[in-house]
């Protein structure tokens, strides 16, 4: 039953309720009225696969197409950010260590840090550590050409 069928029964109810039900009625379509639509699922989603998915983000500029569950391709072209930042301890965070660590993998197809070749990846934190090291919830940082960010688009 969805929100709009449930105001229609109130509204039924409403129109034989004594004052007492009234009141609870209307304490009940408030609650109803505020209910979030609920946290988004990150997970894969077909739809997701049917459009190109943009980052534009700390100077990294990439394409990349969500093809299937654990395989995200990030187009030739891609500029990757060069430095990443120290903790307070002066050392690499994990983040760090880990994005270094899938350029390593993916070595031969980068070039002055530009993707001379497309890249293929598992998944969405994967793209940000590997071009960004990270540092940000990667679904609000991948948009469609709406400006709409993954995240947005996973509650639909």
């Amino acid at each position: 039953m969805d929100k709009e069928e449930l105001l229609k029964i109130i509204e039924e109810i409403e129109a034989i309720a004594d004052d007492q039900i009234l009141v609870k009625l209307e304490r009940l379509k408030t609650l109803i009225n505020k209910v979030p639509k609920g946290k988004a699922v990150h997970r894969f989603n077909k739809r997701f696969s049917e459009m190109p998915l943009y980052i534009d983000y700390q100077g990294v500029k990439a394409t990349v197409f969500w093809e299937k569950n654990h395989q995200i391709r990030i187009l030739k072209g891609a500029n990757l950010k060069k430095d990443f930042i120290l903790t307070a301890k002066g050392e690499k965070s994990f983040s760090d260590k880990f994005g270094e660590t899938l350029r390593i993998e993916n070595q031969q197809a980068i070039q002055d840090y530009i993707l001379i070749e497309d890249v293929i990846l598992k998944s969405v934190n994967e793209v940000g550590l590997f071009l960004y090291f990270g540092g940000v919830n990667s679904w609000e940082v991948l948009m469609n050409e709406q400006g709409e960010t993954l995240d947005e688009l996973s509650k639909k």
